[in-house]
């Protein structure tokens, strides 16, 4: 079963589209981020970091 060029040819045409719409979600978080600078990976490595070091306790004797 052969298919007609025209169907060949809507089948890519919807594959690509449907490519680029799955991509440009990702695409746009990643233009976003170097626009604005933003690096939410990092926050949460500083606040596990933060949370860390919090819940460390001082020993007294270790003022002197």
């Amino acid at each position: 079963m052969k298919l007609e060029q025209a169907t060949k040819v809507q089948i890519a045409k919807n594959a690509l589209l449907s490519l680029f719409l799955y991509i440009l979600p990702i695409v746009l978080m990643f233009a976003t981020f170097a626009i604005t600078g933003q690096r939410p990976w990092e926050k949460k490595q500083q606040h596990k970091q933060q949370t860390t070091s919090k819940s460390k306790t001082v020993n007294p004797q270790d003022n002197d």
